[in-house]
């Protein structure tokens, strides 16, 4: 990858978190309450997802991290960097894909990429080499005379996410990076994701989709109402519920589900109701969601 001069380690950086927020809050001026008492640490080199409806707060969350909004309270930290106190700073170290945000209509990927890192200071060269680089990284090569307005939404996307990487960035914060995709297209922005997460990357990744958050995160926290109320691993979280475990089997009216504490619970209860066919395993993430939170993700 390209080499960076971004200070990632500083003489008061807790080498233990990447990225470190303590008592986060967040109330608008007109008194609305969008983030109450957050507290996280995000290990380098993981993944961590911040799960939860449109509304929970999620977005609200990772543009204070980014040094976009500034808290009401609270701290935060990106590579040892005060990002409350020093928003520009932190923000140079961080590589960024906002929910809304779009490529140029008009521009090819390479055109993208060549001009994000003639901004971040690149020689032309070094900018020409460096667009070529992430090209072939990205899957674009035989996409590379095409302007973006013809390019396929989950092409948009990956272009985007390399838009952020220009810098090199250590850590990156992705905002709902799939929403709007088809499945197809969705899978290719997560088999990216997978390879920078496999070179070391410390990522913060919104979602509301389930699927997502198990497929690419090592730790998920789950967001409702503007709190974190749980987060750990998959099974951590599962840990938490009343019924970890879960066979599905058909009915009459379709699918049906049965949840238990342990397997042989399960186990017991459905030969209980003479169901012989069916699947077990652990709590799906939906489910865990639907436990904890007493909410659908996707509301």
């Amino acid at each position: 990858m390209h080499a960076t001069s971004a200070p990632y380690a500083l003489p008061d950086h807790d080498a233990s978190s990447a990225i470190r927020v303590d008592g986060l809050m967040k109330r608008y001026a007109n008194g609305t309450l969008a983030n109450a008492d957050i507290s996280f640490t995000v290990p380098p080199g993981t993944v961590m997802g911040v799960l939860g409806p449109n509304g929970a707060g999620k977005t609200t969350l990772v543009r204070q991290v980014t040094g976009e909004l500034q808290p009401t309270s609270g701290a935060i930290h990106v590579l040892g960097i005060d990002v409350v106190r020093r928003p520009m700073s932190a923000r140079a170290l961080m590589g960024v894909v906002p929910q809304e945000a779009q490529p140029y209509d008009h521009l090819r990927p390479a055109e993208h990429l060549a001009a994000f890192a003639r901004l971040r200071g690149m020689s032309r060269r070094a900018a020409q080499s460096r667009a070529d680089e992430l090209v072939d990284l990205l899957g674009l090569a035989t996409h590379a005379r095409t302007i973006a307005r013809q390019l396929s939404g989950g092409l948009k996307r990956k272009l985007l996410v390399g838009i952020a990487l220009v810098g090199d960035p250590a850590v990156i914060v992705l905002d709902e990076p799939t929403t709007g995709l088809d499945p197809h297209a969705r899978r290719e922005v997560w088999a990216l994701l997978k390879r920078l997460r496999a070179g070391g990357r410390t990522m913060i990744i919104t979602t509301h989709y389930m699927e997502e958050a198990e497929a690419l995160c090592d730790s998920i926290a789950l967001v409702s109402g503007g709190r974190i109320i749980a987060r750990g691993t998959l099974d951590d979280l599962r840990a938490r519920c009343r019924e970890p475990y879960r066979a599905t089997y058909e009915n009459g009216a379709g699918g049906a589900s049965i949840g238990g504490q342990t397997p042989e619970l399960v186990l017991a209860e459905l030969a209980r109701r003479g169901i012989t066919t069916f699947s077990l395993g652990k709590a799906r993430l939906e489910d865990v969601y639907l436990e904890l939170t007493g909410e659908g993700a996707n509301a």
